[in-house]
């Protein structure tokens, strides 16, 4: 009897050295979501991914790109403005008022009415306020876009109505929910359960409700809370289906998802909730990260380098070397990290110039590329590439040292009068012909005298 109960306590207490998460049995394939992709924040390593490389309809989690954006370009997110006419009011709209013509508002409840309750009316009238136009707005969410790395992504508006030119990827959306929750404004926004917008000159005040279910849970319905969650964003369109991209944070490790294309009617609301859930747990139990300092990688290289002065210790090629942070890791798979740095030596180094080739000149501590260290083909951890010595371009280099080669030639234009020299090298010329032309004429009579037959040995013979 003692023996049980030595055995059950044992066992209790090896359950709370582990989160229950570590004990879900959950397999990432068995869900019908057409477009996945769960990465971990810190390394960008993608733990699972399903079609997120595929092209997809991001609907209303489009107001990512457009909160962020606004928090990066408004000094004053406190500052009252009037919306004026021009937004949008079709599709989803701030609850429980929508917003009316020249509305006077805060831009952070614009922002809390966008994400919280998805507002097509306060995306646009932010939009319209910062650029003049969606339009205007949507160019520079497609240049914030590019920054980020977010190759396959267009937009043409800020709430996500679906126009068939606007769309993007899972693995986008999650480089985006990456770079966004990176803001802290973003993240109190996004982890907010309700938020009170003040009265305003034409509305009272608005209670707000998340409508993210990992978040908040609203009055009669089904509580789908998960303990972990701290973001981000829900959509749904007709096209696009039942989307979100979440986030969740747990020992240090933040994991983002996304969940795009379940078609409404196929499933139920709350699937991409629950899949979400049985995600986060499933990712946490697994990943495993290890330092870029313990990996022993290669980080010296030479980088060959055309239109180097010719005296340059480096007219070859330049030394370069990887710029490691020294807090960096990288992240994947618990497996997967066990393998890597049990072969840490095969790691292979590639590194990519700006331009493709270096030109001189150079100055050393100029980033001049970046390197890519890779692992069964993966890329794991990029890192800039600083020059190590400064290489001056061929002729800008002024000869100072008698000794040095002739060859050498001074970049600084020729000084004195240049009518001058030209005058003196055209008299040596002639000067030359002349004297030329004197030797040859006499040397001409001399062969004359000498074929002529003399007088005297002529009469001889008569």
């Amino acid at each position: 009897m003692k023996r049980r109960i030595l055995l059950l306590l044992a066992a209790a207490f090896l359950l709370t050295l582990f989160p229950n998460f570590a004990l879900a049995d959950f397999d990432p394939a068995s869900i019908s979501t057409p477009y996945v992709c769960l990465m971990e924040a810190e390394t960008g390593a993608v733990l699972y991914e399903h079609n997120a490389q595929e092209q997809a309809f991001p609907a209303s989690t489009t107001k990512i790109m457009t909160c962020i954006l606004t928090i990066e370009m408004c000094d004053d997110l406190y500052e009252t403005i009037n919306i004026g006419r021009g937004f949008d009011t079709g599709g989803s709209v701030t609850r429980p008022y929508a917003l009316t013509r020249d509305e006077e508002i805060r831009i952070i409840d614009l922002l809390y009415c966008t994400m919280m309750v998805s507002g097509n009316d306060a995306s646009s009238a932010l939009a319209i306020y910062l650029a003049g136009s969606q339009e205007e707005f949507a160019n520079l969410m497609n240049k914030k876009a590019a920054e980020i790395g977010m190759v396959n992504t267009h937009f043409v508006n800020a709430n996500g109505l679906h126009d068939e030119n606007h769309y993007t990827t899972a693995y986008d959306m999650a480089l985006l929910a990456q770079y966004a929750m990176k803001n802290q404004a973003f993240r109190d926004i996004v982890s907010t359960e309700t938020f009170e917008v003040p009265a305003t000159n034409n509305n009272p005040a608005r209670l707000l409700e998340n409508s993210n279910r990992l978040i908040h849970t609203k009055e009669d319905t089904d509580n789908l809370e998960y303990a972990y969650a701290n973001g981000i964003k829900t959509g749904d369109t007709a096209y696009a289906g039942r989307c979100l991209v979440a986030s969740a944070q747990h020992d240090g490790v933040e994991l983002l998802l996304v969940l795009f294309g379940d078609i409404e009617g196929d499933v139920p609301s709350e699937y991409r909730f629950e899949n979400a859930a049985k995600f986060f747990d499933w990712g946490f139990a697994r990943f495993a990260s290890a330092p870029v300092s313990s990996l022993n990688l290669i980080t010296e290289f030479s980088a060959p380098i055309s239109n180097a002065a010719f005296d340059s210790e480096s007219a070859g090629g330049v030394s370069v070397r990887a710029e490691l942070d020294p807090n960096a890791k990288v992240g994947g798979l618990s497996d997967e990290i066990q393998n890597l740095q049990a072969n840490a030596a095969s790691i292979t180094a590639t590194p990519i110039y700006n331009g493709g080739t270096l030109t001189a000149p150079i100055q050393a501590g100029d980033v001049v590329g970046q390197v890519e260290y890779s692992y069964n083909g993966k890329v794991l951890y990029t890192a800039d590439l600083i020059a190590q010595d400064s290489v001056n371009e061929i002729g800008s280099i002024v000869e100072t040292d008698p000794s040095a080669s002739p060859l050498l030639v001074d970049a600084e234009e020729p000084k004195g009068n240049p009518f001058l020299v030209w005058f003196i090298i055209l008299a040596v010329i002639l000067i030359l012909l002349v004297v030329i032309k004197l030797v040859a004429s006499r040397r001409y009579r001399r062969r004359r005298r000498r074929r002529r037959p003399s007088a005297y040995r002529y009469r001889g013979r008569r």
